[in-house]
């Protein structure tokens, strides 16, 4: 995907492109050319792609697709005209070898917007771009792009969810424009529970209408939180479910052009989450506990991250933290993560089980936990300043449970009453 903080107005330095050269030494040529312009090359495809991976690629926010037609003009053209029906604002470039003017008017026919002649010079590359650039702009203007910042736990039960729902109510509560956060747990995830919410429609309704999906879709299928926050929860079924690797990153691009942050629960290091959204990401917080399969997933993490160029920040999070009662120190801990924690969330466990049982945000009230999680949203948003001053609020009145909604289903703690 493309950088979170690009401008497309600058030229065409900050335009991604998907090259589509089946010859490996011509391939290798234009990559050179493509990078020594200052463009990123987002994907290299050695054989014609088929529908879905140019539906994929569509989707994915590139700006050019440069196809040779060397390897079959037949089908070369049919992939041009493929991609230009997906999506308009992409300018696909054909090449060539043959400077025949047949197969320059049928390109252009199909919807390329330039012609290249092999072997590539760099400054025909660079012209094209520039006027790629202007293009896009044209056809698409991009507001400014909201940012990313997914919440990854080392394993399951580190907090992840509790931290990345309270991070997201602090954004709001800190006025820092229209804020979003996303469960991207496939069936049974508590981003909407822990906030009294019950969405009709979850992350696996958007992902299988990737299609369909705009932002007026996909705002049908939100639900805002009494906070201002905006959610896009997970399923509360159980059963087989989709991947979640179709469809994610127009979801995330979509996303991020109407809100200025998306706070995304990840959940734990199971492999279900997608690469592309690893990549988008300004920010990953790395929720871990310190105990040891904790710490050693959270190192395993830390290594994955660092071998992805694409990987921006990475804040390691201790949740549940209590120096007194650890049996491992901080020293060690910082060795065995290869870093210092960012951040130190301390632990209040009765806070955080009263909070979530009655549905409400741990950051309405004053407490310890409260204060670290507005520090990590200043430092987000870019504001200075130690723990928010806020006024101690009483604690929350309600019926526990006040939001479960069937009936014919009892928590335990309830289920003899």
């Amino acid at each position: 995907m493309l950088d979170p903080q690009s401008d497309r107005t600058s030229g065409h330095a900050k335009l991604s492109v998907a090259l589509i050269v089946p010859s490996d030494a011509a391939r290798l040529a234009a990559a050179g050319i493509v990078a020594g312009t200052g463009a990123r090359i987002l994907r290299e495809f050695a054989e014609y792609p088929n529908e879905s991976m140019v539906q994929r690629l569509a989707d994915s926010g590139c700006d050019v697709v440069i196809v040779d037609l060397d390897a079959g003009v037949g089908p070369g053209l049919a992939l041009i005209e493929t991609i230009c029906r997906r999506d308009v604002s992409i300018t696909v470039m054909a090449c060539s070898g043959k400077n025949d003017a047949s197969i320059v008017i049928r390109a252009m026919q199909a919807g390329a917007r330039e012609f290249l002649t092999m072997p590539l010079a760099a400054v025909t590359f660079a012209e094209a771009f520039t006027r790629a650039a202007a293009r896009r702009q044209a056809v698409a203007p991009e507001r400014n792009a909201g940012r990313i910042l997914v919440f990854q736990s080392a394993k399951g039960g580190a907090g992840a969810t509790t931290l990345a729902t309270n991070f997201a109510v602090a954004l709001v509560k800190e006025a820092v424009g229209k804020v979003v956060v996303v469960d991207l747990h496939p069936q049974l995830g508590e981003v909407a529970l822990s906030l009294g919410l019950s969405p009709r429609f979850s992350v696996v309704d958007a992902l299988g209408n990737a299609g369909r999906l705009d932002a007026d879709f996909l705002a049908t299928m939100l639900v805002k939180h009494e906070s201002g926050l905006m959610v896009l929860g997970s399923s509360d079924t159980y059963g087989s479910h989709r991947s979640l690797e179709h469809g994610a990153e127009k979801l995330f691009r979509i996303l991020r052009e109407e809100f200025a942050f998306v706070v995304v629960d990840a959940g734990s290091c199971t492999g279900n989450i997608p690469d592309s959204l690893f990549d988008a990401a300004d920010t990953i917080y790395l929720v871990t506990q310190v105990d040891l399969p904790a710490l050693r997933n959270a190192r395993r993490l830390i290594s994955w991250f660092a071998a992805k160029e694409s990987v921006r920040g990475i804040e390691v999070v201790l949740n549940r933290f209590n120096s007194r009662t650890v049996e491992i120190d901080e020293d060690s801990t910082t060795k065995a993560l290869s870093r210092p924690a960012t951040w130190k969330i301390p632990n209040d466990y009765m806070a955080v089980r009263n909070a979530q049982n009655l549905g409400v945000p741990l950051v309405g009230h004053d407490t310890p936990i409260a204060r670290v999680i507005y520090r990590m949203a200043k430092a987000a948003c870019g504001k200075s300043g130690g723990a928010a001053d806020r006024q101690a609020q009483p604690a929350p009145k309600g019926e526990k449970w006040k939001f479960w909604t069937s009936s014919s289903i009892k928590p335990l703690s309830t289920a003899g009453s």
